[in-house]
C-alpha cells in the first residue's frame, strides 16, 4: 500500500481526495491546504494528517506519491520540490506554465527514477480510448486530417478581474481550455507535432484570449484544425468533439458517443458499410468509486498502478504533457501574443 499526500483540497482537490481515498493500492496519509477552517474540519472528521505547509508535510510524513491540485502558477515549484525529495507526482493540468519548466521536471523525474502523471482525463474516457484503439489498428486507413473542437461557457460577460484574465496565472482560453484539446490531439496523433498557424481573439476578456484557432501538423502528414472557445453561452457544459477523416472512412466522437462511417464493411471490427453508432453505455465503465465521471477514477487507478510498479509509465506521462505545453507556447507566440 503506497502512501499518498494531497496538496490542494479546493474544488477539484476535494474530488481527487475522495476518489484517491477509495482507490485500491494507495492510502491517503496527509493533506495540505492554505484554508485552516477546511483543514480543521477534515482533520476532525477524517483520519488524514493535515498541514498548511506542504514542505512540513513532506518532512513529517513518509510519502510515496503526492497529488498537486494547486493553482497553475504553483505547479512547477511544488512538483519540483516533491521530485527533489524523491517523491513521485500527479499534477493537475496543465503540467506547468512554460515548456522550459516542464522539460526540467521531465529530466528531474528521469534522473531520480521517479514516476509522474498529469491530469488529462480525456485519455481515460472509454469512448476516446476506443477511438485510440481504432486509430492504432488503422481501421480508418491513412489519416489525412481532423477537426478538434472544445467549447464551453466560462467567460460569458465582460471580464477584467480574477486569475482567468491573467496569463501569468494560467488564465486565458488557450492556457485553460487549450491543454485538454491539444492533449487529445497528441493522444490520437502523436507528439511529433508543430503549430502551422494560430489566431487568438478576445470577446469578453480584457487581457487574455477567449477564442483560439490553431492548425497543427503531425508527423508532417496529418493536418489538424483545433478550435477552442470558452465564451459560448449556448453550451451548458464544456464539451470536446473530434472529427477524424481517413482513407477508409471517418469518425466523429465526444465523451458520450462515437459515430463511425466506413467506406466498406470491416467484419473484424463488426463495422458495417456506412454509419455505425456506439455509446458510452456500450463500453466498460466499471470503476471502484464513481465521482464526476469514470475517467477521473480511472486516472487515479492508473496512478496507483504507477506507484505500485504494475506499469512503468502512465498514458498521461510527464513527457506527453510537456509537449502539450510546447504546443501552447508555439500557438501563443505564433499569434503574436505577449505575456
Amino acid at each position: 500500500m503506497k502512501k499518498l499526500g494531497v496538496i490542494g483540497v479546493g474544488k477539484m482537490g476535494l474530488s481527487h481526495l475522495a476518489i484517491a481515498n477509495q482507490t485500491v493500492g494507495i492510502e491517503v496519509a496527509a493533506i495540505c491546504d492554505t484554508s485552516k477552517p477546511l483543514l480543521r474540519f477534515l482533520e476532525k472528521n477524517t483520519k488524514f494528517r493535515a498541514f498548511s505547509d506542504y514542505k512540513k508535510m513532506i518532512d513529517d510524513v513518509q510519502l510515496d506519491g503526492i497529488m498537486v491540485n494547486v493553482p497553475n502558477t504553483f505547479h512547477f515549484e511544488i512538483a519540483k520540490y516533491c521530485l527533489e525529495k524523491g517523491i513521485s507526482v500527479f499534477v493537475e493540468k496543465p503540467f506547468t506554465l512554460t515548456y522550459k519548466e516542464s522539460q526540467e521536471l521531465v529530466e528531474l523525474a528521469k534522473a531520480k527514477n521517479l514516476k509522474g502523471q498529469v491530469g488529462y482525463v480525456n485519455r481515460f474516457n472509454p469512448i476516446f480510448q476506443r477511438v485510440k484503439k481504432l486509430l492504432d489498428e488503422k481501421v480508418l486507413g491513412e489519416i489525412a486530417s481532423y477537426s478538434n473542437r472544445m467549447v464551453g461557457g466560462v467567460v460569458i460577460a465582460e471580464s477584467s478581474k480574477g486569475w482567468r484574465n491573467d496569463y501569468s496565472k494560467g488564465g486565458g482560453c488557450l492556457f485553460d481550455y487549450g491543454p485538454h484539446c491539444f492533449d487529445l490531439s497528441t493522444y490520437f496523433f502523436g507528439t511529433d507535432v508543430r503549430i502551422v498557424s494560430s489566431v487568438l481573439k478576445k470577446v469578453f476578456s480584457t487581457m487574455v484570449d477567449d477564442i483560439v484557432s490553431a492548425t497543427l501538423l503531425h508527423d508532417d502528414k496529418i493536418v489538424g484544425y483545433n478550435y477552442i472557445n470558452w465564451s459560448d453561452n449556448s453550451v451548458r457544459k464544456a464539451s470536446n468533439t473530434i472529427e477524424i477523416f481517413g482513407s477508409k472512412g471517418k469518425i466523429i466522437a465526444n465523451k458520450q458517443e462515437l459515430s463511425i462511417y466506413m467506406n466498406e464493411a470491416d467484419e473484424g471490427n463488426n463495422l458495417q458499410k456506412g454509419w455505425n453508432q456506439l455509446y458510452i453505455t456500450d463500453e466498460n465503465t466499471d470503476v471502484n468509486y464513481y465521482l464526476r465521471g469514470e475517467d477521473f477514477s480511472r486516472q487515479l487507478e492508473e496512478f496507483s498502478q504507477l506507484l505500485n510498479g504494475t506499469i512503468s509509465e502512465s498514458r498521461s506521462s510527464l513527457y506527453s504533457a510537456s509537449i502539450t505545453d510546447k504546443m501552447l507556447e508555439e500557438t501563443f507566440n505564433l499569434s503574436g501574443g505577449v505575456r
